[in-house]
């Protein structure tokens, strides 16, 4: 027997921001699973094809497994983008989105490497003409769907508090990470010690996250409730960079109840 679909235990609109709240997170990973495969159809139904930025996270585990099970999806119609990448680091390392995103999507999908815009992290000797080449395609290939999530410090992808710009002009920078943003990489597992995490990375900008028509934020356990507090009842404003979503009509919040505990 087909399992039912996840029902949220709590469903609320924070300015134009959608919130559904799930039990855990398998569940909440799943219902955002089904509503980004659904928008990628439609899409691909319209256009042609689908143009999607990914986030690379421990969170987006459960999400990424759901998309990858979902039937809605013709992954050959598909161009994947990723929204950060590690200054320095090549596509091979442990900590690399890139090889997480392969890992967890690319490769059990079968999406080529012709339909994949990457960015090219281990460029670091002239990172501006990275950036300047990495608009470019994302300026021929404008966004459909952004599939995101949110930092223990309130960042999206990695614009953190000091280096946000709700008005950037720029698509993709350079930007030096946040303490709060290379703790939340070890306590994630993906480095053993501070020192190993690098100090600059390449972002898409926070004006260019939310030019997509549809964004899906997936934001699990108890580490993140802080943030969901700021982003849903705090003031809008680059202290916390999430509260851009509370802008964005297109804005889906997929929360599990951990995550969800102070904001219910």
């Amino acid at each position: 027997m087909t399992p039912p679909d996840p029902q949220p235990i709590a469903r609320f609109t924070i300015d134009a921001l959608q919130v559904l709240v799930y039990e855990d997170r398998g569940q909440a990973g799943k219902a955002a699973a089904q509503a980004v495969g659904l928008a990628i159809h439609n899409r691909q139904k319209a256009a042609g094809k689908a143009n999607v930025v990914f986030a690379a996270a421990p969170s987006q585990n459960e999400f990424l497994a759901g998309l990858v099970a979902s039937t809605q999806v013709d992954w050959s119609r598909v161009v994947g983008f990723h929204m950060d990448e590690y200054l320095g680091l090549p596509a091979d390392h442990p900590a690399s989105f890139r090889r997480y995103l392969q890992e967890h999507l690319f490769r059990l999908v079968d999406l080529d490497a012709d339909r994949l815009r990457l960015i090219p992290g281990e460029r670091a000797e002239r990172p501006l003409r990275t950036c300047l080449e990495y608009e470019d395609r994302l300026l021929a290939e404008p966004t459909d769907v952004v599939c995101a999530g949110i930092g223990e410090n309130g960042h999206l992808a990695f614009n953190d508090p000091p280096v946000a710009d709700f008005h950037d002009p720029l698509v993709i920078k350079v930007v030096r990470l946040d303490q709060a943003c290379r703790v939340q990489q070890v306590n994630d597992g993906c480095f053993d010690h501070i020192d190993e995490v690098p100090t600059h990375a390449y972002t898409l900008t926070v004006p260019a996250l939310l030019s997509a028509p549809v964004v899906s934020v997936v934001v699990l356990g108890p580490r993140k409730a802080n943030a969901v507090l700021e982003t849903l009842r705090g003031p809008i404003g680059e202290a916390c960079p999430a509260t851009a979503l509370r802008g964005h009509p297109g804005a889906r919040l997929y929360l599990d109840r951990e995550a969800a505990r102070l904001v219910l």
